[in-house]
């Protein structure tokens, strides 16, 4: 998505709206998010596993957890869920007209 791109108005994260300036694509903003919370959440369960009390802060350190965080980036960087609603919709502006 190129930063003039009207999408970009379902952008709400500023780090994937940096990421889509500089030429990244969606998938590559994705597979960056996706990257980090794996990396956390190993992190997390690691520390946990040595200290019970590491990381107070991160949360309960599930699979479901998580997931819920990843899915949480994804809609920030603009990404919708394949509903029957957005299966129905032109791809970009331009398509609807």
């Amino acid at each position: 998505m190129k930063a003039d791109d009207p999408r970009m108005a379902n952008v709400d994260c500023a780090i994937a709206r940096i990421g889509y300036q500089h030429g990244q694509t969606g998938i590559e903003i994705a597979e960056q998010w996706i990257v980090s919370h794996v990396e956390a959440i190993l992190a997390v369960r690691e520390g946990r596993a040595i200290n019970p009390m590491a990381f107070p802060g991160y949360g309960d350190g599930t699979a479901e957890e998580t997931a819920r965080r990843i899915v949480a980036r994804l809609l920030d960087a603009g990404w919708r869920p394949p509903d029957s609603e957005c299966l129905d919709l032109p791809a970009s502006p331009e398509e609807a007209s």
